[in-house]
Parts: structure tokens; C-alpha cells; sequence
């Protein structure tokens, strides 16, 4: 059974919504893997371990989950959205939410719902304070934020890590908890992703062999 699903039922409905997002967009599936791995690892140099590393590692697989109901001409437009086009991808959020709150823990359900939210309450989709959500929410933001500067996306090439990690601090109080900044900083102390060294966000398949593949550890 998947940790932070809530049962063999909605284990196996997880699994298959995951298995959708793959066949639908690999570099979306492979974009919430690693975020899934950043998250995990910020997770635990926070002092989180066992069901609490496991519920922010599945809200980073699941946290872009309702980009299945973005249209294709939008989510792989090559050049800038337009206000409208922008519009449709921040339903992503509420979409995804709407697909897992009833098969996953509440924190997962968080991470989908509430990873564009804001410490100044300028995110989306409801415009509220960071600092009142869970802090899987927060870890799964800064870990998501991090893939995505580092990624070759549509619009943009990829930038490297240490740029990367300067625009997250920049950014720390205003959009980031800078409690997670922090300990994403510690984590990534004198690593570099483009030479490799940053294993845990390259991954792009879960390990085999376990629950999901085995990407979880066992909890009790």
C-alpha cells in the first residue's frame, strides 16, 4: 500500500493516476519525480522521518497532478502565455485536489491544493499566508520551485543549480518559508546538479522492487 493514501483501494487508484500522468507527459511525471526526491531529502534534513517523509514525497509526485485537465496547446506552448492561457494553468491546483482529496492524506491534498500559495499571500489560487499551511506544503513549494528553474521547460532553458538555489533565497519571505530555504540550502551545500552530484533531483524512475516501486520507506 502507498503510504498517504488512504487504503488498498485508493492505493491502487494512485498508482494508476500516476501511470496516466507518465503516458500523458513523461516530462511531467519525470518533473514530479524528482520533485518528489528534493522534497523528501528537505524533509528529512528538517528532522521530519517515517509517515511525514512519506506524505511529502507523495504530494511532490501528486502535487501537479491536475495539469491532466490542462489543454496540450497550453501546458507545451513554446512561448509566453497570453492572460487567459495563464488563467487555465492556475486551475491546475484545484483540479488536482479535486482528483486526490478523497484518496490521499490531507497533507498529500495539501500539496496539490496549496504549492502556489505564497508567505505573502500574492500566490494561487486563494491568495493566502504560507506560514498558515502545513509544512509539507512549504517543502514541496521550495522543492518544485527548484526543478522547475533547473529544467529545460517550453518557454525557458534550464539554469544552473547555483543560480537556482541564489533566485530561492532571493525569494525566501516573500514566497518561500525561509525555514525550508534554509535547510534546502544545507542540503545542497556544495553540490552542483549539473555535474550530477545532486543524484536525489536526477532521478527520473522510482527504484524498483516495494510499494510503488519502492520509493517509499517502510513506516510503523
Amino acid at each position: 500500500m502507498i503510504p498517504g493514501a488512504v487504503g488498498e483501494i485508493a492505493s491502487a487508484v494512485v498508482a494508476k493516476l500516476l501511470a496516466v500522468v507518465r503516458m500523458r507527459d513523461p516530462e511531467l511525471a519525470d518533473h514530479g519525480v524528482r520533485t518528489a526526491h528534493v522534497a523528501a531529502a528537505v524533509a528529512t534534513e528538517i528532522g521530519l522521518t517515517g509517515a511525514s517523509v512519506d506524505r511529502v514525497y507523495l504530494g511532490g509526485l501528486l502535487h501537479d497532478v491536475g495539469k491532466l485537465g490542462v489543454p496540450e496547446e497550453v501546458l507545451w506552448k513554446p512561448e509566453g502565455l497570453a492572460a487567459k492561457e495563464w488563467g487555465t494553468v492556475r486551475t491546475h491546483p484545484e483540479a488536482g485536489h479535486g482528483l486526490v482529496a478523497d484518496i490521499v492524506d490531507p497533507e498529500v491534498a495539501a500539496c496539490v491544493l496549496y504549492h502556489h500559495e505564497r508567505m505573502d499571500s500574492d500566490g494561487y489560487p486563494f491568495r493566502l499566508d504560507l506560514r498558515t499551511l502545513p509544512l509539507a506544503v512549504r517543502i514541496v513549494q521550495v522543492a518544485d520551485a527548484f526543478d522547475a528553474i533547473t529544467s529545460v521547460r517550453p518557454y525557458a532553458g534550464a539554469v544552473g543549480s547555483k543560480a537556482a538555489v541564489a533566485e530561492i533565497r532571493r525569494c525566501a519571505g516573500e514566497q518561500f518559508d525561509p525555514d525550508v530555504v534554509a535547510a534546502f540550502e544545507r542540503l545542497l551545500s556544495g553540490s552542483d546538479r549539473d555535474t550530477g552530484l545532486i543524484a536525489l533531483s536526477a532521478e527520473k524512475e522510482p527504484p524498483a522492487g516495494g510499494t510503488l516501486g519502492g520509493m517509499f520507506r517502510a513506516t510503523g
